[in-house]
């Protein structure tokens, strides 16, 4: 893996698929940004198809994977200037960054590393963006935002609480009880899923490895910042009519998610491209999908399914 130190002394380390090429890549940018627990490695079934098209960089985020686990910085915000020192890395000006042709695919938290972005530094120098299976809330609230939309289990503070108590005391039954939410097999099992023992016993293992090489403590923090961002206006105001965002967005929501009902992610359709367009016609830049190959990963889970679409969208 590569690095880089950030501004605040952090080592962080990421995948680059072109670093190793004699010649210099013309191939366009395309980051690949995991969710909570994970590392680069999560995106391992899809990095293959992908960087035939694209030189791939899939970085660990800060307390995750092989980067450095700094007791701070348990915020989306600083998530979100670790991009943006990523993306500075990897030019030789920062002049050069706003013609950086540049395209992601993020997942979960990753969605809001994105949203937390663009607030801070405009949606250049992306182009595209896929969005996978993330609500721009997770809390329940009383102005309608409920479990129609919400996080299915991470909505409220008792929760945080819960989950941060178990982190504590059990962190590998916190971890366990994430992936079972994140794979459509344990979340909505089905006669016809056709998962092997096997299968099913080597996902949880890499998951749980992934989660813990983390400080779990942290990781709490982390979700606490996280479950307490509401990023609906910052969503409209950013990428929606009058922002002067170009960037084209998937949304990709699972039917089978068992962190969230697929109308939560879908909704961020609706901001982007204003009332009325929440299916993704229109004018609008956003454009909506409801998968059924998957759950929360469904990236991990069918691979080509999810590659085939994304590449799809990115070519457009």
């Amino acid at each position: 893996m590569q690095s880089f130190r950030t501004n605040d002394r952090i080592t962080l380390k990421y995948i680059d698929t072109e670093f190793a090429c004699e010649f210099n890549t013309t191939k366009p940018l395309l980051i690949l940004i995991h969710g909570f627990t994970g590392s680069s490695l999560v995106w391992s079934r899809n990095i293959d198809a992908l960087s035939k098209s694209y030189r791939v960089i899939a970085p660990d985020l800060r307390g995750h994977g092989e980067s450095d686990k700094p007791q701070s910085g348990y915020h989306v915000s600083r998530l979100a200037m670790d991009l943006k020192e990523l993306l500075l890395h990897l030019v030789e000006r920062e002049q050069e960054l706003a013609d950086l042709p540049a395209k992601a695919i993020v997942g979960s938290l990753g969605c809001a590393v994105l949203w937390s972005y663009a607030e801070l530094f405009t949606t250049k120098p992306f182009t595209h963006m896929v969005w996978v299976d993330q609500s721009p809330l997770q809390n329940s609230t009383l102005d309608g935002w409920d479990s129609c939309y919400c996080n299915r289990g991470m909505n409220s503070a008792p929760a945080l609480a819960r989950l941060q108590t178990t982190l504590s005391l059990a962190p590998e039954i916190a971890h366990k009880g994430t992936i079972a939410a994140c794979l459509s097999y344990r979340s909505h099992p089905s006669i016809s899923d056709n998962v092997s023992r096997e299968t099913w016993e080597a996902d949880e293992s890499f998951f749980l490895a992934l989660a813990m090489k983390g400080d779990h403590g942290w990781f709490g923090k982390l979700m606490a910042d996280h479950t307490s961002l509401d990023w609906r206006d910052s969503i409209k105001s950013n990428y929606g009519p009058g922002s002067g965002s170009a960037t084209k967005v998937l949304v990709l929501a699972s039917t089978k998610s068992g962190c969230f009902p697929a109308e939560g992610p879908l909704k961020a359709v609706e901001f982007i491209n204003g009332t009325g367009n929440d299916d993704g016609s229109g004018d609008g830049l956003a454009t909506g999908l409801a998968v059924n190959f998957g759950g929360h990963w469904c990236y991990w889970e069918n691979p080509n399914s999810f590659n085939e679409l994304c590449l799809d969208f990115l070519g457009q």
